[in-house]
């Protein structure tokens, strides 16, 4: 038995005009052409669907219980080229991205309620992770479009600077060195509170500390930033974190930055990265919404 959506759309037009003209004009057919596939549904369906009344033809039945069918198959196929179609014009459909820690948890988590907002059909899905990881996942084609610190270096990989960022020193405003200017050797005898081993918010922070000529004494591990800042603001110790990620603390005053010779002074970008050939409208939306112009 082959049943085909022409025919569950000829059964659905008979049905709603009455009549097999009336139904072939509706659907820009010949009267012989509706009829021959109202025949070949019947003959799959081993059953008459409809009977001869007055004025035409009605439903019998079995043409009710076929109709619900060709109603309901007919409605899942619209919405299916609808969401195809509007996911090609970028008005609706999955966006997949990514993005390291700073950039997912203080940036882009602010971004996505703002573009659901007003583009309710387009569902996001938001992974973040470590800078590298988010990179190879653009690679293998799991993320539509990314947002890490660091210059991608896979071949194949677009990028463009987005945001600026930049590390900063950062303590309670209660510890001595948030009310003075800190010496080296203040810095050096200071607990720190830094990122798990692995993680390049560590190595970062580590470099800087090294370019100041701190050395390291005393520190303490943990494997978020809103850890590290909870324990900062308690004056626990001191830690080295991007100001996207504490500009709101620092903005309220729970936390300070700590002045200190070449502390806070290079700047770093936060680089959009994507592949040209998975830039869909979708894609290009959300870039939009977030103020990029891509570079021609």
């Amino acid at each position: 038995m082959r049943i085909t959506l022409k025919q569950l759309a000829v059964l659905k037009a008979i049905c709603e005009h009455g009549q097999i003209s009336k139904a072939a004009k509706h659907l820009h057919q010949s009267v012989p052409a509706v009829s021959m596939s109202l025949k070949e549904l019947e003959s799959s369906l081993e059953a008459k669907l409809f009977v001869r009344s007055a004025s035409g033809v009605v439903l019998n039945e079995s043409g009710q219980v076929a109709l619900t069918y060709a109603n309901t198959i007919l409605g899942q196929v619209s919405e299916l080229k609808q969401r195809f179609q509007d996911q090609a014009t970028g008005e609706g459909g999955t966006l997949n991205i990514g993005a390291n820690k700073t950039c997912g948890n203080y940036v882009i988590s602010k971004q996505l309620p703002y573009f659901k907002r007003y583009n309710p059909a387009i569902n996001t899905r938001l992974k973040i992770g470590t800078s590298s990881t988010i990179e190879q996942m653009v690679v293998d084609n799991e993320l539509d479009l990314a947002f890490i610190s660091a210059r991608p270096t896979s071949i194949g990989i677009e990028s463009q600077p987005w945001l600026s960022d930049r590390l900063c020193v950062v303590a309670s405003p209660e510890h001595k060195l948030a009310k003075r200017t800190a010496s080296i050797e203040d810095l050096s005898a200071a607990t720190w509170v830094l990122d798990e081993e692995e993680a390049a918010s560590r190595i970062e922070a580590l470099h800087l500390l090294k370019e100041l000529g701190v050395t390291v004494q005393d520190e303490m591990v943990m494997n978020t930033m809103g850890a590290i800042k909870r324990a900062v603001g308690t004056g626990l110790g001191l830690s080295v974190l991007p100001l996207l990620a504490v500009d709101a603390e620092l903005e309220r005053g729970d936390l300070r930055e700590v002045i200190a010779p070449g502390a806070g002074s290079e700047k770093r970008s936060i680089y959009l990265i994507y592949k040209s050939e998975r830039l869909t409208p979708l894609a290009q939306r959300f870039i939009e919404h977030c103020g990029i112009e891509l570079a021609k």
